[in-house]
């Protein structure tokens, strides 16, 4: 691909040829021959390179059959459009490889975005930045705190022994000073460059080229990203400007994970420091209820039924609050245990029933008990059941149903929890798994909640691997379905 500079040199060298070039012959030419190339370079300017070019051809074909056949003037004519058309091609074509650039760099980026987990984040990071280079390896390190030493958060593309020489020493490594002071460092052969520390361990590794650019937040330097071509290779400029884009949006993403990382611990230390007051205040509520400390006036009962409903709806809260966190800041590790989804939805069921039944909601299981086992988490499986059946329930008015099944699709375990309940508006299924959601038609019901049920399950959901899908129409019930992919061993 041409440069910037280059393509920009050829555009103008061509405009001004053709331009040139058919004003001097002048003589020879009519005031109209001599106008169409101006016309041209006017249209490679403000209109399009491609709406240049094709004026030029039709001036030249005009040229040629309307002409008097003199050589001398269609080949001056010729070589004018042909200079104009070079200069408009070169524009185009550059035009189209920035919108190129520009297109997959905006894909890019909505992959490092999409992540949240500070985990997650550098492992997205090193993908794309291999990706966008098309380099052997990619890897991401980060200034430790004491300014002395780089820690490695990710890598892609390297052995385990080279990923695990541990921290680098800045003052040892001339590569990653230079980058430290802000500066793009390439290195175009590994064996004989003096600024690498070790070319023999990069030569085991098949590393020939590297290239570095700084982190960069704000005014400081906190990390280096780097990607590895395993033959020697001089990193065009397009790749040096992605690189550094790239680097510019991983500093954004890493600092969102932070403080999204940093609000789960909040909301998880706050909730737990409530839910031990908030139960002790409704247990006492519950005793003065029961008359046990003295009887009550009407007027004293009715306050602390109250107080009863509020702090029932507020532990609630907390508790989904408390879950969401746990579910979004604990990984579970690998491999975890074997659970059967049949057995999940039973159970859930069969502590869900008295309460459908109060309301005059039929719940039914329609479970496959031969679908095979699953890896993940029991406890939170049957959290992420336990929201759906109980939303199901909770929306569905008297003398409606609720059935809950597991079975086998194809080679995915799928849960699908079906109601005849109050549905859901069209325009809200896009935000039906936002935190403190709460539908239009909810809302204007007298039906309480939190709004964080599906949000719990989404979460669990995705840890599992699993596929969320929700069919759903105002006032004709909703049927949601998890997918979660076979069990690997």
């Amino acid at each position: 691909m041409l440069g910037r500079g280059t393509g920009t040199l050829l555009w103008a060298g061509g405009t001004a040829a053709g331009w040139a070039g058919t004003t001097f012959l002048a003589s020879r030419v009519s005031s109209a021959d001599v106008l169409y190339c101006p016309v041209v370079a006017l249209g490679v300017l403000f209109v399009s390179p491609m709406y240049g070019a094709g004026l030029g051809a039709a001036a030249l074909a005009a040229v040629l059959v309307l002409g008097s056949g003199d050589p001398t003037r269609a080949g001056a004519t010729g070589v004018s459009l042909a200079a104009v058309w070079a200069g408009a091609w070169v524009a185009e074509r550059r035009r189209r490889d920035e919108q190129e650039d520009f297109e997959r760099l905006l894909s890019l980026v909505r992959h490092i975005s999409s992540r949240l987990d500070p985990a997650e984040v550098p492992t997205a990071i090193v993908r794309t930045a291999r990706e966008a280079t098309g380099a052997k390896a990619s890897s991401l390190r980060l200034l430790a705190a004491d300014g002395k030493t780089l820690e490695l958060r990710a890598a892609e593309g390297l052995s385990r022994a080279y990923v695990d020489k541990g921290p680098v020493d800045v003052r040892r490594t001339p590569i990653d000073r230079h980058v430290l002071q802000g500066e793009i460092v390439e290195i175009r052969n590994a064996a004989t460059d003096p600024r690498v520390q070790y070319p023999h361990e990069a030569h085991e590794e098949g590393i020939a080229s590297v290239l570095c650019v700084p982190l960069r937040r704000k005014e400081d330097v906190i990390g280096v990203l780097r990607v590895y071509s395993s033959r020697p290779r001089h990193f065009s400029p397009r790749d040096v400007r992605m690189l550094v884009a790239l680097s510019d949006h991983a500093v954004i993403a890493l600092r969102q994970a932070e403080l999204h990382h940093a609000t789960l611990v909040f909301m998880r230390k706050v909730t737990h420091e409530l839910r031990a007051p908030l139960a002790a205040i409704g247990s006492y509520v519950k005793v003065l209820l029961e008359g046990i400390a003295g009887a009550l006036s009407t007027e004293q009962t009715d306050m602390l039924r109250r107080v009863d409903r509020r702090t029932t709806m507020l532990l609630e809260a907390v508790n989904d609050l408390l879950s969401l966190s746990r579910a979004r800041l604990n990984k579970p590790s690998e491999p975890t245990a074997e659970f059967r989804l049949p057995a999940v939805v039973d159970a859930v069921a069969s502590l869900m029933r008295p309460r459908a039944e109060a309301g005059g909601v039929t719940l039914m299981v329609e479970s496959d008990p031969d679908v095979p086992a699953l890896i993940g988490s029991p406890e939170e499986m049957e959290e992420l059941v336990g929201n759906l059946v109980s939303n199901a329930v909770k929306y569905t008015p008297a003398g409606g149903s609720v059935s809950a099944a597991a079975m086998l699709n194809g080679e995915c375990v799928l849960l699908r929890v079906t109601d005849t309940g109050i549905g859901i508006p069209a325009d809200e299924l896009p935000r039906l798994f936002g935190e403190f959601h709460r539908c239009a038609n909810v809302r204007q019901s007298s039906i309480e909640g939190t709004g964080l049920g599906l949000a719990i399950v989404k979460t669990i959901a995705d840890r599992h691997h699993a596929e969320v899908r929700v069919e759903s129409e105002e006032g004709q019930g909703t049927t949601v379905e998890v997918r979660f992919p076979p069990a690997r061993t």
